[in-house]
């Protein structure tokens, strides 16, 4: 990647107040999610293991993680970090930024993420500052 459009991909126009509370914003959701991703990804591995009779080593996770069918119900959750994470360096559409609750409210919804919510105490703790901090946000408009 040449220099040019590896700043063009970093860099963004100086943020008006309003573009950098909703950038904030971004950021505080995406430092409740990762608590919540990582427990889910705990909780996943115990599942398959116990599933498969099989220990994970973290390279296995990492390569499990990305195309093992037992794990794809993680991926829409990795996805809304990757894209929290690039909107809250770079410039980004307002409707991506508003979206971005829908999007985990569709993940909460799914029947997989309620199974391991009921019965992992880890992932309900995690699900509890997520939701604290999605609140908290719904507050300041």
């Amino acid at each position: 990647m040449d220099k040019n459009s590896f700043f063009a991909r970093t860099m963004h126009t100086p943020d008006s107040p309003e573009r950098a509370e909703l950038r904030a914003t971004l950021r505080e959701i995406s430092k409740s999610l990762i608590p919540l991703h990582r427990h889910l990804i705990d909780a996943a591995k115990s599942d398959y293991a116990f599933a498969y009779e099989a220990d994970v080593s973290p390279t296995q996770l990492v390569n499990l993680l990305q195309d093992d069918p037992f794990f794809a119900w993680l991926k829409p959750l990795t996805s809304v970090i990757v894209d929290i994470d690039e909107m809250a360096r770079t410039d980004f559409e307002d409707a991506a930024a508003h979206a971005i609750p829908t999007r985990i409210e569709q993940i909460f919804a799914g029947d997989q993420y309620v199974a391991m919510l009921q019965r992992d105490v880890e992932v309900a703790g995690a699900h509890a500052g997520v939701r604290k901090t999605l609140q908290r946000l719904e507050s300041r408009k």
